[in-house]
């Protein structure tokens, strides 16, 4: 697997992440390692939203 971009998450972006649900955090941490890889432009969108 070859990583397009490597993603880091500011602070802000830390805390938010961990005040989250398990299962919303797993998502959102799949979605964003999955887009590292697949190049699927909806995919990206909806992580920038």
């Amino acid at each position: 697997m070859n990583k397009k971009f490597k993603v880091e998450l500011l602070g802000e972006a830390i805390d938010f992440v961990e005040s989250l649900d398990d299962k919303t955090r797993e998502k959102i941490l799949y979605n964003a390692r999955k887009a590292q890889i697949v190049s699927d432009p909806e995919l990206f969108k909806k992580l920038m939203i």
